[in-house]
């Protein structure tokens, strides 16, 4: 049980970030989730074979994971980081328009560690620090909505609307 607990618990971590971090959820998620629901049907139907009666510990490791499954499917651990960060961001967003922050430089921004900030017209791009595999993930403050046409920040640029002017983003290099 306490397996199923540190695997969901790292799939809730992978789903705070802007972009699912895609191979802290293969690797440390899709795997041992696959073994543990092996092992736990195999001891399961052992147990009731065996005693021929029911335990509510039964229970808990298809608890855990369901729990977990409905967390990451109403967007809780993302949404609950981004409240945590937002404002943050915003002040960040303020001071990197009025020239008082350099927009180059590695911080962490409430609940986030950024590598780097992109600003192309109105629109500042944070590059959050583990957020993606290969490509630049995060942040994107696009005060007009999403642009027609990709902005200039990298290859492949797509956007995910948060709320507000908040967006997350993906960019290859």
């Amino acid at each position: 049980m306490a397996t199923t607990a540190l695997v969901c618990g790292a799939a809730l971590w992978a789903f705070t970030f802007p972009t699912p971090n895609s191979w802290i959820l293969i690797l440390f998620c899709l795997w041992p989730t696959v073994l543990i629901a092996v092992c736990w049907t195999v001891k399961a139907t052992t147990f009731l074979i065996r005693r021929n009666a029911w335990s509510n510990w039964i229970l808990a490791v298809p608890l855990i994971a369901s729990t977990t499954a409905a967390l990451v499917v109403v967007d809780a651990p993302l949404q609950a980081r981004w409240q945590l960060s937002q404002s943050d961001f915003a002040a960040a967003v303020a001071d990197i328009r009025s020239g008082s922050a350099p927009a180059d430089v590695d911080r962490r921004i409430g609940g986030y560690d950024v590598r780097g900030v992109r600003r192309h017209g109105d629109n500042v791009y944070f590059v959050v620090t583990d957020s993606g595999f290969l490509d630049d993930d995060g942040v994107a403050y696009l005060p007009d909505g999403e642009p027609a046409t990709p902005d200039p920040v990298g290859e492949g640029v797509q956007v995910w609307h948060q709320r507000g002017p908040w967006y997350s983003f993906s960019a290859g290099w």
